[in-house]
């Protein structure tokens, strides 16, 4: 009995058939997770630059005063903002924190913190005035198809990171 299972065995080893098809299943999984990737990795690339343009286009109508003269001016804000992003995004899934300072040395601006739904919680909307230092920051939460890119990007627990725009300007002296 145990010559029949060592014979068994030993004829199962030298065996070659098959030996392809395993290792390629083996090396499958790492080769697709590598591939979906550098997809990710180009799309998010892609969300931040879209996401910096329509930043540096909204920041511009703050920085010449048209959103403070404005009845609506985060309205304005966010109209700009979204016409900048040609559609490829809800505006909804963006958040805005637009701060004022006197001048440039006293720019303090807090970490971005999140709540349960994943929003960015500790945001304000205060443009300031002519000749004042600004910050604009725009907030969205990224969430990756890739299980572990997440994780490498520094995600945490989730599979979502936070993807930022910051424009730093003094606005012009408009009335």
């Amino acid at each position: 009995m145990v010559r029949a299972f060592i014979h068994r065995l030993r004829r199962l080893v030298r065996n070659r058939r098959g030996s392809v098809t395993v290792e390629y299943a083996i090396l499958l999984l790492p080769a697709l997770m590598m591939l979906f990737g550098t997809f990710e990795m180009g799309l998010l690339i892609f969300e931040s630059s879209v996401v910096e343009g329509a930043t540096r286009e909204a920041a511009r109508r703050i920085r010449t005063g048209s959103v403070q003269t404005n009845a609506d001016p985060i309205g304005t804000f966010r109209q700009t903002f979204c016409a900048s992003l040609f559609g490829l995004y809800g505006c909804n899934s963006f958040s805005f924190d637009v701060r004022s300072f006197p001048d440039f040395t006293n720019i303090a601006l807090p970490a971005i913190t999140f709540d349960a739904q994943g929003n960015a919680s500790n945001t304000q909307f205060a443009p300031g005035g002519a000749g004042t230092v600004t910050t604009v920051r725009v907030i969205y939460r990224h969430a990756f198809a890739t299980p572990l890119i997440g994780k490498l990007m520094g995600a945490g627990t989730g599979n979502t990171v936070a993807v930022t725009s910051t424009a730093v300007f003094k606005t012009e002296p408009y009335t």
